[in-house]
């Protein structure tokens, strides 16, 4: 009788864990993401998006800011693009005085994860900008970029 409670017990306690997403790779399919943006206003995914601009890192994140203010303020939606940039280790004081003020001063979209567990699917490298390009539904390809040029050329 003991080993049923225990047993019972230990399941429950694994209904409760938190699942643990799989990186994308090669041929998955995009799950769903809305997310919201840097005027707290939910955005979701397009089914049609062609780019995921991820970022983890303030380089990687600041690497793609200077490369969007050069572009004109449609260029993401012309580009059927999204940037997601995971803000879950940033302190909330940070985020709250200094990072989202500066961020909602950009003419686009920035996706925000504030839970890491919101883009936990999303591959990464350190100090990288993660580019998942997507055609009819499905990731074509996951690059890792780290220079302006490298953006450039995937775009």
């Amino acid at each position: 009788m003991l080993k049923k409670w225990l047993l019972l017990t230990l399941l429950c306690l694994g209904l409760n864990a938190p699942v643990l997403a799989v990186e994308l790779k090669v041929g998955d399919t995009l799950p769903p993401i809305t997310l919201k943006n840097q005027h707290d206003k939910p955005i979701t995914v397009a089914a049609d998006v062609q780019t995921l601009l991820f970022t983890i890192e303030k380089p990687a994140s600041d690497l793609v800011n200077d490369y969007l203010l050069k572009q004109d303020k449609a260029f993401l939606s012309s580009k059927q693009a999204y940037f997601l940039a995971d803000i879950s280790g940033m302190p909330s004081m940070i985020t709250k005085m200094f990072a989202i003020p500066k961020m909602q001063e950009r003419p686009y979209d920035i996706l925000l994860a504030y839970d890491a567990q919101e883009a936990a699917f999303m591959p990464r490298q350190k100090n990288h900008v993660t580019m998942v390009k997507m055609e009819a539904g499905k990731v074509a390809e996951i690059l890792f970029v780290k220079d302006e040029a490298g953006l450039a050329d995937n775009f």
